[in-house]
């Protein structure tokens, strides 16, 4: 009997474990040409993965940023220098700001900028394609 109830149970708490994904998160740095003060970036990245793209920029400066995806499902977040999307609270929030905008940036370092997908989206696993233009004007 005991054998018996010991299956069942460890049956039950296979039957309701939950298989659990982890997101994947590319980082990558930007780098404007010698003499330029802009960049274009394309990319993609599907469900809950999101890319982080470092870009370093002095105190003062003004980042300028246009974002463009398929069905308007990518967003941008920006953080500040040593700040970390999941750690740190982000200085620009591109899912209240839109895709398109800019800051005047607080601290020299280098920001983080993460274009991601929201829940909603991600949850269904949909592949974002996105191309994003910085300036940064001197």
């Amino acid at each position: 009997m005991k054998k018996n109830l010991a299956l069942i149970l460890l049956s039950a708490c296979v039957s309701f474990a939950t298989t659990t994904t982890f997101a994947k998160t590319q980082e990558k740095s930007i780098h404007f040409m010698k003499g330029t003060d802009q960049s274009k970036i394309a990319g993609s990245f599907t469900g809950y993965d999101d890319i982080h793209y470092k870009v370093y920029a002095k105190k003062g400066q003004t980042l300028q940023f246009n974002l463009k995806s398929n069905q308007g499902l990518a967003y941008v977040n920006i953080f500040a220098p040593g700040d970390r999307p999941g750690k740190a609270d982000a200085l620009l929030i591109g899912s209240s700001v839109g895709s398109v905008g800019e800051i005047v940036l607080p601290a020299t370092g280098a920001y983080t900028l993460q274009v991601y997908q929201m829940r909603n989206s991600a949850r269904q696993n949909k592949t974002v394609k996105f191309n994003l233009a910085l300036k940064i004007p001197k």
